[in-house]
């Protein structure tokens, strides 16, 4: 295989991350999931995907998911410890790679980034935010609940600037822009820098699922 999917545990975060890509038009058969119990990785060939058996944190299992051609890494097993050393080993066998990877508290997101994550995302922390988000605000946590469930109400979605884009400002995309991905930084659509697109950048809007 090749420019595929590797996923890293298929518990709770693992299953949720294969239903967004599923939902974004990712086929099942190029996304590979790692875990080390039989009854997981049953269950994932059930699903129609790819399993391998097997501790990640182990080279020789992820040589068998064929990580080393993959674009993308997904790292959610349960333990941080285990999501450090996999994405230390993940990255060593794949430079270039977008690795996404979970951590349960943030004093260990720094070492997720030193180990090679590009994006680490505290499941703790967020949730915290979520729950005091919807305290304050119930309306404003029954967006952001939205916001995280692909396919209902609205969705976030990158995707390039067209022709047609080249040039303009953000607020004439059809859809809500809220950020604009320019090489490997990400802007604010209120910063000036973003205030014309170019061909060749990435949008991140919202919009109807």
């Amino acid at each position: 295989m090749r420019e595929h999917t590797v996923v890293i545990g298929y518990g709770t975060k693992g299953r949720h991350a294969v239903a967004t890509l599923l939902g974004q038009g990712v086929d099942r058969r190029e996304i590979v999931i790692v875990d080390p119990q039989r009854k997981v990785i049953d269950q994932a060939t059930r699903d129609g995907l790819t399993g391998v058996i097997g501790d990640a944190t182990r080279t020789e299992t992820l040589l068998r998911a064929e990580l080393p051609t993959a674009s993308q890494v997904v790292v959610a097993p349960e333990r941080d410890d285990t999501a450090v050393l996999v994405t230390l080993t993940a990255r060593q066998l794949n430079k270039t790679a977008t690795v996404v990877a979970a951590v349960r508290e943030d004093e260990n997101a720094p070492l997720l980034r030193q180990s090679g994550a590009d994006v680490v995302v505290t499941s703790s922390s967020s949730a915290g935010r979520l729950l005091g988000m919807s305290m304050l605000s119930p309306h404003a946590g029954a967006v952001m609940e939205d916001l995280l469930t692909y396919g209902n109400g609205l969705d976030v979605v990158e995707r390039p600037v067209t022709k047609a884009e080249a040039g303009h400002s953000p607020r004439d995309c059809v859809d809500l822009v809220v950020a604009v991905v320019r090489g490997r930084r990400v802007l604010n659509y209120t910063e000036p820098e973003a205030a014309v697109l170019q061909l060749t950048d990435r949008v991140i809007t919202i919009k109807p699922a």
